[in-house]
């Protein structure tokens, strides 16, 4: 076995904190890292901070000294908002860190609503990085990695004590060992970049990749990450020209179907964690579903919510309507 999926130390330093992504388990996770200082990769969504807020506490480590942002998606970046409202008034506040290319994108979060509609909160008082800098938390050194094509504003993060990578969204989403899906997404997708990050990235010298999406790789399976994420983002790509052609781009049960079958995956086991699951909620009759108690697919269904995404990501891309 080389990784880990399971909320709980990944390593001496650092402890993976699951933010139960749209209520279901083992999707998003944020990453604590403690030393002489306390430092959060990403803060997890608004309903998602709750819980990471929880997590801190019990582990009385909130606030923690700093907060980096991998990046300025909705999901990575809303949670600044619950856990600053939730300081109290004797507590020191925590200094929030992201790439200069995302202190525009996190004042003005509305670009976000390409993802979901509803009100976004806009982050101000975030401290600018740029490639080669580097966060001292006495004890463990962290290295700033550009690493753009998800979005412009992408950041990696190199403990180099740990040789642990902090690879955000950059490579794309991994949830299960045969559930891998490359990080095409709306509305900066640039496939220049992300072929840039990946070579990139295997300069790097690391042992170890944390996913946002999800969970902790070492071993032999973090060295050839970079190479599968490339062959995913492949295959993915002739997914969506195939659809295109045949006029089925926005047919995700189409699109689904096709996707298992060209990358040989299958739909991870998920547990429902909250009963109200907002952005899936059009995607089936949930009312029927409970009436006549049958399982909810929830793996099927956020495949389908993924994938909606993804196709405003290729469009965007490719200048289609």
């Amino acid at each position: 076995m080389t990784s880990f999926r399971n909320e709980g130390n990944v390593n001496v330093d650092t402890t993976l904190i699951d933010f139960k992504y749209e209520g279901v388990a083992g999707v998003g996770g944020v990453y604590l890292l403690e030393a002489g200082k306390s430092c959060l990769i990403d803060s997890g969504s608004t309903d998602g901070a709750s819980h990471i807020l929880k997590t801190l506490k019990k582990l009385k480590k909130f606030p923690p000294d700093y907060i980096i942002l991998t990046h300025s998606h909705w999901d990575h970046s809303q949670g600044i908002s619950v856990l600053r409202k939730n300081l109290k008034s004797n507590e020191r506040s925590f200094e929030v860190f992201a790439s200069e290319k995302a202190i525009p994108l996190l004042e003005d979060q509305s670009y976000n609503t390409v993802f979901k509609s509803i009100k976004f909160d806009n982050i101000t008082n975030v401290s600018p990085l740029a490639e080669g800098d580097l966060i001292d938390l006495e004890g463990i050194t962290l290295r700033i990695i550009e690493v753009p094509g998800h979005n412009t504003d992408h950041i990696a993060i190199l403990d180099e004590k740990n040789k642990n990578l902090f690879v955000g969204d950059s490579i794309g989403i991994k949830i299960a060992d045969d559930a891998f899906l490359s990080p095409i997404m709306p509305p900066n997708w640039n496939e220049a970049d992300y072929m840039n990050t990946l070579t990139k990235l295997q300069q790097i010298d690391y042992d170890s990749v944390s996913l946002a999406h999800y969970g902790y790789i070492y071993g032999e399976e973090a060295k050839n990450i970079l190479e599968e994420s490339k062959k995913i983002f492949m295959t993915e790509k002739k997914v969506f020209e195939t659809a295109k052609n045949v006029g089925k781009l926005e047919d995700l049960d189409y699109l689904a179907k096709l996707f298992l079958k060209e990358m040989k995956s299958t739909i991870p086991n998920l547990k429902l964690e909250k009963v109200l699951m907002r952005s899936m909620l059009g995607m089936i009759n949930f009312g029927r579903t409970l009436l006549r108690k049958e399982p909810i697919a929830v793996g099927q269904i956020l495949l389908k919510q993924i994938l909606e995404m993804k196709v405003k990501g290729y469009k965007i891309a490719e200048g289609l309507k």
